[in-house]
């Protein structure tokens, strides 16, 4: 099977962690052996044979330590190589303690399976085959020592083990079935699995790799689509500068005497290009705030000053609907942002509660100035906004719905959108608070200016 250069990485990375956790693994048995063998009382047949696993075990997992230390570059082969032979070894470690406890008696059968387990280990690679071999070395060496014990090459250390040779034969061979059924069909499972997790992980893989695609080819679409804005935006505004100049110079007459009903014609199509041109600017705006390129004049500023221009500014706007537009700011509140940014923040903000709210309501702008930041409010007793819509608010062009008896406010539903974006580029954070018929208050913070910069 072949491997990219990365899943091979991944791969070699995988198999070292797995034998460097079976070589601690070992020391630790070793010990826990040592211990246990301490403690007990055996005779000098079994003394010297457990002793003899014990430093067998220890030996060989000294040497493949040192020799896995000392080789710190190697292919994968050669890695699934030297884990297969640890393993062997291991299953030979495990027939000695068998042959010592009893053979046939020993209750320590059990660790074949678990072996071939561990051999299963490495799901994800090529060493899934290797629960087969542990599986074969399990029976040969198995096996191998029931012969040995049954043509009596070798003592038998178990206290009970007092059988006839047909008896000793029919044990070894209903065992030797068993335990090759057994083992190849534990390993068979394990196999199973192990390729159904496989394809399930290539599966994953592919369809992680078509996601991946996919999110970049939205990147490129939607940086496209910024280019288009930007440029479109960009393409439009001398146009209509011009169609502006023009209708300036109708305006005044230069082109010749203007009656009562062009001039009529001539304020509404100058009111539909201030229009146009505040979309165009929006959108860019908002090209802009996306790619992270706004850039930022930043000063000292007294945020108070600029809070108190802006109610200014929509004083008009405010009184032509009979609304009540108050300030509450301390004398001066100094903060390190783009002054022309914020304005329009605030007059944004201002603007909004003015058309959404009927005539003879309240309008409050407050500053409070805190430790490291400060909170900035435009406050409204108009109808308030349903739960459902407050998620809504900063989405762009989205409109929410008002009260039927006012008029249907103008515009694209960017603003708010635009406002947050600027709060955030100046380190602050936009929320809004409203409920039904309690009225609207959007907050935003600023952080505080080093009155020492």
């Amino acid at each position: 099977m072949q491997y990219s250069e990365i899943e091979e990485k991944v791969l070699i990375r995988d198999v070292k962690e797995k034998i460097s956790w079976s070589i601690w693994v070992r020391y630790v048995v070793v010990a826990l052996a040592s211990f246990l063998l301490y403690l007990s009382f055996f005779d000098n047949s079994y003394l010297q044979l457990s002793l003899g696993l014990i430093a067998f075990v220890f030996s060989y997992n000294a040497l493949a330590h040192i020799f896995f230390w000392l080789k710190k570059r190697a292919s994968l082969v050669f890695l699934l190589s030297f884990r297969n032979f640890l393993l062997v070894l291991d299953v030979l470690a495990v027939t000695i303690l068998i042959y010592i406890t009893g053979v046939t008696e020993s209750p320590y059968w059990f660790l074949y399976l678990v072996l071939i387990i561990i051999s299963g280990f490495g799901i994800y690679t090529p060493s899934s085959v290797t629960v087969f071999i542990i599986a074969f070395f399990s029976t040969v060496f198995y096996l191998g020592m029931l012969w040995l014990v049954y043509l009596g090459i070798i003592p038998v250390y178990a206290p009970g083990f007092h059988l006839s040779q047909q008896q000793l034969f029919t044990l070894i061979f209903n065992k030797a079935v068993f335990t090759t059924v057994s083992f190849f069909l534990f390993a068979t499972t394990i196999y199973y699995f192990s390729q159904l997790l496989h394809q399930h992980r290539d599966e994953l893989s592919h369809k992680n790799s078509l996601f991946l695609a996919a999110v970049v080819e939205l990147k490129d679409l939607n940086k496209m689509k910024d280019e288009f804005i930007s440029t479109a935006s960009h393409e439009l505004r001398t146009p209509l500068a011009i169609l502006r100049e023009n209708l300036s110079l109708i305006e005044d007459g230069v082109v010749g005497e203007v009656n009562t009903k062009q001039s009529e014609l001539l304020v509404s199509a100058r009111a539909n290009l201030d229009r146009l041109a505040e979309i165009l600017n929006n959108l860019l705006d908002i090209s802009k705030l996306d790619a992270h390129s706004l850039q930022l004049k930043k000063a000292k500023t007294d945020l108070s000053e600029l809070a108190r221009s802006a109610v200014e500014f929509l004083q008009p706007k405010a009184s032509a609907k009979n609304i009540a537009l108050d300030e509450i700011c301390p004398k001066q509140v100094w903060v390190w942002v783009d002054p022309n940014q914020i304005f329009r923040v605030f007059v944004n903000l201002i603007d909004n509660a003015i058309k959404y709210i009927p005539e003879n309501s309240k309008i409050t702008v407050g500053i409070e100035s805190g430790k490291n930041e400060v909170s900035v409010y435009v406050k409204d007793n108009g109808p308030g906004i349903s739960d459902q819509d407050v998620l809504k608010v900063f989405q762009r062009f989205v409109r929410l719905e008002k009260d039927p008896a006012l008029t249907p406010p103008k515009g694209f539903g960017l603003g708010l959108s635009i406002c947050q974006g600027i709060v955030e580029v100046h380190g602050g954070k936009l929320c809004v608070e409203s409920k039904l018929g309690q009225g609207t208050k959007f907050i935003f913070t600023i952080p505080k200016a080093d009155l020492n910069d």
